[in-house]
């Protein structure tokens, strides 16, 4: 079940770590479920793109269409602290690209930290060696050492909270994973609860529910696995507030399909998946989110 893990535990790290927790652009994009093996001690590299269609206005009403591109580089890890209880760090660095009729602005900066203390509720093998289950728990913090420095109208920035490369708060999350597998055939669900605080401007961005579902399909030959996989991604927002008063064109849902598939040999393993909006009601219409792409590379240690 190792071999099959880490890709539902890489996902959510890709969706859950960010300041975008309306829409999933900006730096709402930490996802504990996108690792392929789920290996109790790895260090992992990724690589996330993410393009979303904005409309805003300008100084005379006039309506604009503007598109952001979102990548991010992350490094990962995960090592046993005591029996059954793995410590998950995450840190990612966050490049931001808007280009609009205004023209283009761009940020390039450290995103917001995640730690994470995981505890194995259960990872049990059935006596003829055909079906394994594994339970996770656990929960975190995110901590704000992504840059927030937002002044809204500023015509040097974008006039957007949901761009800056963290959200100058400290957040909690709660997570659960569970999986089974019988002979080749594999389904994993995780589910991730991220609770956000108020930053130094009293800015709060919604809370947030991201659940993951994925089937896999587990191929071995000659001491290397390959495994496809094809799942779905719930994302649910709530609306932000400025000094407790909720914000309009704010929090919404999306739903994603994945498609992807992920190698591994043990020591070394690499993934890909592609994503795509099926259903999607982001700050009231406001936002449209387009497909994106998640690159990991792991190392098993």
């Amino acid at each position: 079940m190792k071999k099959g893990l880490v890709a539902l535990f890489a996902m959510i790290v890709t969706y859950t770590s960010g300041a975008c927790d309306i829409c999933g652009c900006g730096v709402g994009n930490f996802n504990p479920y996108m690792f392929p093996h789920f290996a109790q001690k790895f260090i992992s590299i990724g690589y996330n793109y993410r393009y979303y269609q904005t409309n805003a206005h300008d100084d005379l009403g006039n309506e604009m269409l503007n598109k952001e591109y979102y990548q991010s580089i992350s490094v990962a890890g995960q090592f046993t602290v005591a029996q059954k209880i793995e410590l998950m760090g995450y840190l990612p660095f966050q490049s931001n690209l808007q280009k609009g009729p205004e023209g283009n602005k761009s940020l390039n900066k450290l995103g917001d930290a995640v730690i994470l203390a995981n505890y194995r509720l259960f990872d049990h093998i059935s006596s003829n060696n055909q079906i394994r289950q594994t339970a996770v728990t656990g929960g975190g913090v995110k901590l704000p050492t992504g840059s927030y420095h937002y002044e809204e109208g500023s015509e040097e920035q974008v006039d957007n909270p949901n761009f800056q490369a963290g959200t100058g708060s400290t957040d909690f999350l709660v997570n659960g994973y569970y999986s089974i597998r019988y002979k080749k055939f594999a389904m994993s669900t995780g589910i991730t609860y991220t609770m956000n605080t108020a930053n130094k401007d009293d800015h709060r961005f919604g809370n947030r529910l991201l659940t993951v579902i994925q089937l896999k399909y587990v191929k071995d030959a000659g001491g290397i696995s390959v495994i496809p996989n094809v799942g779905l991604v719930i994302d649910q927002m709530d609306e932000d507030r400025q000094s407790g008063v909720v914000i309009d064109h704010t929090g919404g849902h999306n739903l994603q399909a994945n498609v992807g598939f992920d190698v591994n040999n043990r020591k070394i393993a690499a993934g890909i998946f592609y994503s795509k909006p099926v259903s999607q009601d982001l700050a009231m219409g406001h936002i449209q989110a387009m497909p994106g792409l998640n690159l990991h590379v792991s190392f098993i240690l």
